[in-house]
């Protein structure tokens, strides 16, 4: 695959296509809830149960990879809020 290493979106529409074509209908029955770290070089997929575990494995199959990490069944892999009030936008990760 021809992708930019150093574009950010790229990456991770080339993750989110990988995942749909390959993985998305068997993991969502079998994973849901757990994290696939994507390697968007080689196309291949490693389940865990946390992020940590997911590249951990995906980093064992290949140092240099490039990943793209997603959680089964959820919009993104991670939530953030923010509170709008009379202090302006509070972002409750970085203060």
């Amino acid at each position: 695959m021809n992708i930019p290493l150093n574009n950010p979106k790229a990456i991770a529409e080339a993750g989110e296509r990988i995942y749909r074509e390959k993985f998305q209908a068997a993991y969502e029955t079998e994973h849901l809830g757990e994290y696939v770290a994507i390697n968007v070089g080689k196309g291949t997929a490693f389940v865990g149960t946390t992020p940590e575990a997911a590249f951990e494995l995906a980093r064992k199959d290949d140092m240099q990879g490039i990943f793209h990490l997603i959680r089964v069944g959820y919009a993104g892999a991670f939530q953030l809020s923010y509170q709008y009030g009379r202090y302006g936008t509070q972002d409750w990760l970085f203060g």
